[in-house]
């Protein structure tokens, strides 16, 4: 009699922990719900920073980030877009100033042996 105890224990607290486990799990997914509901949106004013992290725009042409912003100033309001047109500016080219020669004498000749002196580093090496 005191082993069938034993087991009915047993088995009532695996079933009262498991409980447990599914109400906490059952809590934490209504509260991540209400979390997600409740939290304060972005501004449509950050548009044009999250499109300018995004990959697509930085791997992107000239044209293509003129696009990409141009999504931005549909999500922004009236309020917050630029309304004044943006001047595009033409591609800029290198500028590459002149060289100057900068050699002013002929250079010294060297004279043709030269004594090389190697001392080794380590002392204990002679």
């Amino acid at each position: 009699m005191s082993a069938s105890f034993v087991v009915v224990a047993l088995s009532l607290r695996v079933a009262f922990v498991s409980l447990v486990c599914l109400s906490a799990g059952g809590a934490l997914s209504v509260l991540t719900w209400w979390f997600w509901k409740t939290a304060m949106p972005e501004p449509p004013a950050l548009a044009r920073l999250e499109i300018m992290s995004d990959r697509r725009y930085e791997e992107s042409s000239a044209r293509e980030r003129e696009l990409l912003m141009g999504e931005a100033d549909e999500v922004m309001p009236v309020s917050v877009r630029n309304t004044v047109p943006r001047k595009v500016a033409p591609a800029s080219r290198p500028r590459v100033a002149p060289v100057v020669d900068r050699r002013r004498e002929a250079p010294r000749e060297v004279p043709a042996e030269v004594p090389v002196t190697r001392k080794p580093i380590d002392p204990l090496l002679k």
